[in-house]
């Protein structure tokens, strides 16, 4: 959509929660009814639209049933259209004059068959009371992120489309009859032909107008029964409920892109702002209002990226997700790839996949040499500590998990900030989870990168080493026990024998003068062996990675 405008700063609370502000009826308000012979759906029609606003007015178009004494007594005020010339669009005109009469700031139109629901009042007319559009129509069509228009980042937009006024706005649904007008909308409507291209010119007027409109979805009578068997059914992905959780930090520019790309097959998506400095919650609120599967989480203070990811992990919890993906707000992590991450895992194969870019150099195209260095030593060092040999590009977190898995590790030990990964396979492991890698190419666009590897190949270094030692604590001594632990600790201790060792060898010959063969030889001998153990330890753990299931999981 091209006219659709930004909610005004001092609509705050009525935007945010538009279904409160119409508990009550409120006046400002006038529902009109263009009706003929419609006697068993006018009744409850009329009733139900009497909760938003006391102004519900049936236009009658010469009906020869009952639709004129339901109407009275369900508490409508009626009107004879043919006192006006009569047809749908006399009636509506002379319906939209009684509401000017009553002094209503909006005017909703409704058909007389009850297609429309009425719950989806406070939603269609809130744009216009809060003088953000002039002409909402409730859209068939507006369904899933895709259609969703990008956020505009211009402050002034009612301004920019002024100036821009032979730009028309193109509606998803220009037949739509359901509509919210403001008052100047509705003195416009004398100017539509009075035939059946009125509600599509009504559109192509406004726009020439200077007049604000906006598409807005609706809910229709087939969608309810759907999810009246299962909470968004249509999302279902093999049988199976999938959240998406999108951490995001200064991305504004970015994750409006992040959203429109996730697929419509995802139930949830919980895009949790660790508290951004830009605009980013504004654009995350944006895409939430035009579509409830996008859940916006903020923190207030600044957590770092995992433990934003522990907080979307933690509301897919709560919510039934059976598998919850990660995907970067900053549009890195390609969506079409979302299938090929999530089938291992739906096929319990395993409980966790993460993606690969390291695999060929095809798929590493556009990864700095110095990022593919950093991200190839903190593999080799992730492999060890994790005890996922067979496991690469760790730094990668494009991940999908299971419910099973997610309720077993403790995520409130999960480091918070960039490292996340690395701590979330050394937790997997000691619960004996099964990791597989995907592979697919590696995508960068704009967003830079908010590592410094500089710093960042140190801290996780670190952190991977007390993970080490944490998992063969935890697994082979606590929750079981295997020999490897003592051909770690051998050769950890004459590896190190023997490096201390070879720089004494070194003081022994060039600063006391000494003949180096015997020191030499035994740290050669003490360092050898202890690389041996080493290995042993290593292969022991490798065959550990081998068994089909974990002893725990």
């Amino acid at each position: 959509m091209e006219s659709c405008s930004t909610p005004n700063p001092g609509s705050a609370e009525i935007s945010d929660h538009p279904e409160e502000f119409l508990k009550t009826p409120d006046p400002r308000i006038a529902v009109v009814i263009p009706a003929q012979n419609n006697e068993l759906s006018i009744g409850s029609l009329v009733l139900l639209a009497r909760q938003y606003t006391p102004h519900v007015i049936v236009v009658d178009d010469n009906s020869f049933d009952n639709t004129v004494t339901v109407s009275e007594q369900a508490g409508a005020t009626v009107i004879n259209a043919r006192e006006y010339g009569g047809g749908r669009v006399f009636s509506i005109l002379a319906g939209c004059r009684r509401a000017l009469g009553y002094g209503c700031k909006a005017v909703i139109l409704i058909d007389s068959s009850g297609k429309h629901l009425t719950q989806d009042i406070p939603a269609i007319v809130e744009p216009v009371l809060t003088e953000d559009a002039d002409l909402v129509i409730g859209s068939r069509y507006l369904k899933g992120r895709r259609v969703i228009p990008p956020f505009e980042f211009n402050n002034d937009v009612k301004a920019k489309n002024l100036q821009e006024s032979q730009r028309e706005f193109k509606s998803t649904d220009p037949e739509s009859t359901f509509r919210a007008l403001s008052v100047k909308g509705v003195m416009l409507l004398d100017l539509l032909p009075n035939n059946e291209q009125f509600d599509p010119f009504m559109v192509t007027l406004f726009s020439r107008k200077g007049l604000f409109v906006q598409d807005m979805a609706i809910t229709r009578r087939n969608d309810l029964t759907a999810a009246a068997e299962c909470d968004m059914k249509v999302c279902l992905y093999r049988g199976s409920k999938i959240g998406v959780v999108v951490p995001a930090y200064n991305e504004e520019r970015l994750i409006g892109d992040t959203l429109a790309g996730i697929p419509e097959f995802v139930c949830r998506v919980y895009v949790v702002n660790d508290c951004s400095k830009d605009r980013t919650q504004e654009v995350v609120e944006y895409y939430a209002k035009n579509d409830p599967s996008i859940v916006p989480i903020k923190h207030e203070v600044n957590q770092g990226v995992g433990s934003a990811i522990v907080t979307g992990y933690k509301k897919a919890l709560q919510d039934g997700m059976d598998y919850v993906a990660v995907m970067a707000g900053d549009n890195q992590m390609d969506p079409r790839f979302l299938p090929e991450l999530l089938d291992p895992v739906v096929e319990q194969r395993c409980d966790y996949t993460m993606g690969n870019r390291l695999i060929n150099q095809e798929f590493r195209k556009g990864m700095s040499k110095w990022r593919y260095l950093g991200n190839s030593t903190l593999t080799m060092l992730t492999k060890i500590a994790s005890g996922y040999w067979q496991m690469m590009d760790p730094q990668n977190g494009y991940t999908v998990i299971s419910k099973r898995a997610l309720e077993r590790i403790s995520l409130t030990g999960i480091y918070p900030r960039y490292g996340y990964c690395n701590d979330v396979l050394v937790k997997l492991n000691v619960l004996g989870f099964r990791v597989i890698n995907v592979p697919h190419p590696a995508r960068y666009g704009m967003e830079k990168s908010k590592i410094k590897y500089s710093t960042y190949i140190y801290r996780v270094s670190w952190l991977l080493l007390k993970d080490f030692l944490w998992r063969l604590k935890m697994k082979y001594i606590v929750l079981n026990f295997h020999p490897l632990v003592f051909f770690y600790v051998a050769g950890a201790v004459f590896t190190g024998i023997g490096i201390i060792g070879g720089l004494y060898t070194l003081y022994y010959k060039y600063i006391l003068d000494y003949a180096m063969f015997v020191p030499l030889t035994v740290s050669l001998l003490m360092f050898g062996f202890g690389l041996q153990m080493l290995f042993f330890a290593m292969f022991y753990d490798m065959e550990q990675e081998k068994m089909p299931n974990g002893w725990y999981a």
